[in-house]
């Protein structure tokens, strides 16, 4: 069965009416005539009247049976007027006559779908999708076919292209969502299968509860894991960034310090440690670490923000003003907090003018961010309001 928005989908497809009145020049026929045919029949089509529509279009192919578009655009009709039995041949005959006639693979695959003929509906969606690789109707309907068969796998790459090329299309999202959480419940089973008792049970499942914002449960999850596997440094980093997110930073700290045990040198384990040693106001320890990881990636990263907090722990201002102006370099609420961070320092060192244009900096940064936030939070009742409105089971559609 098809969903509404798919639904939804092949009905505006429809009655855009892919092949449209008036194709081509067609040798030995009635022009005028057969130009006369195609307006009414797809005024007809606009109209609704799809029963119209086909007896326009069938007269079009009595007058040029080897005009392929009168052909499609017959099948178009019937396919609207829900005569898919119909609509197969009538489209297959297009194809004969011409092989390139534009959409007839597309609406061929979604008929043959429909009437339950899958390996042929794979086949042609898969000919429209490389046809029209910019159609990112052709790359859904593929991704249908695939995940409602059973394909959740091979349902994915179309589903993320077809994202690349209309990424604000909520029933677009809405299947790749449903595509890639069947592959990962799969993948989940098949561990499960394999070893019940598996420590990366443990761990994918602390990732779930972390993301649900579940963090007790996740340091739950992630301590399980680590009593079956007491030498995976990920899952010590895992445990540490739930600690921080639950505020408990001694107990980061410890979780930290274990992944760096397990991993000398790793600067992902450095500035994990050393970050939180910063949130917990021993920045004194955190300066070595983090200018060894600053070091280390060569270029502007949050490291350089957390540096920079160390230094002005320290009373070291000139040091702190000079991590600070790289991490604004950055993104989002890190360079934020520079910006912050270095209208502060400057302050210290008596740069009143710098100072000043700092916090203005961080208070532009921060205004847009809060608009942004507000502007996220009304489209997503927006979008709750459409999807309450709706029939039951479908994503909410503009």
């Amino acid at each position: 069965m098809l969903s509404h928005y798919a639904q939804c989908v092949f009905a505006m497809a429809l009655a855009a009416g892919l092949a449209s009145a008036g194709h081509g020049q067609q040798g030995g026929a009635d022009q005028q005539q057969l130009q006369a045919i195609f307006q009414r029949g797809s005024q007809a089509m606009h109209q609704g009247d799809a029963a119209a529509a086909e007896e326009q279009f069938r007269a079009a192919t009595r007058l040029a049976p080897n005009f392929a578009e009168a052909w499609l655009d017959l099948g178009l009709a019937q396919l609207k007027g829900g005569k898919l039995t119909d609509a197969i041949p009538s489209i297959r005959q297009a194809l004969r006559l011409d092989p390139s006639v534009h959409g007839a693979h597309l609406f061929l695959g979604i008929a043959e779908y429909q009437t339950d003929q899958i390996d042929d509906a794979l086949a042609d969606l898969q000919s429209a999708a490389r046809e029209d690789a910019n159609n990112p109707q052709a790359l859904l309907w593929l991704g249908i076919v695939e995940l409602d068969t059973g394909h959740p796998d091979q349902a994915t790459d179309p589903l993320d292209r077809a994202s690349e090329l209309a990424p604000n299309d909520i029933g677009i999202l809405d299947y790749r969502v449903q595509a890639h959480m069947a592959v990962a419940r799969e993948s989940y089973t098949r561990i499960y299968k394999l070893d019940a008792g598996s420590w990366r049970l443990h761990r994918l499942n602390a990732q779930i509860d972390a993301e649900a914002r579940q963090h007790t449960q996740a340091i739950d999850e992630y301590q399980q894991a680590i009593r079956i596997a007491p030498k995976e440094a990920d899952l010590y980093e895992g445990l540490g960034w739930e600690y921080r997110q639950t505020g408990q930073l001694d107990l980061a700290e410890k979780a930290f310090e274990e992944q760096l045990k397990l991993t000398p040198g790793n600067p992902i384990a450095m500035y994990n440690l050393a970050s939180t040693q910063v949130d917990a106001g021993q920045g004194a320890e955190a300066v070595a670490p983090l200018q060894q990881v600053v070091k280390l990636y060569g270029k502007p990263t949050v490291a350089d923000y957390y540096l920079g907090r160390a230094y002005a722990d320290a009373g070291k201002n000139e040091q702190a003003a000079a991590e600070y102006e790289k991490a604004t370099t950055l993104q989002g609420e890190t360079a934020q907090r520079a910006w912050y961070g270095l209208g502060q320092v400057d302050k210290e060192l008596g740069k009143t003018a710098e100072a000043r244009a700092a916090i203005e900096k961080f208070q532009q940064l921060h205004n847009a961010a809060v608009q942004e936030r507000a502007k996220d939070i009304e489209d997503w009742r927006k979008l709750n309001a459409t999807a309450v409105g709706a029939p039951a089971g479908a994503p909410g559609v503009q």
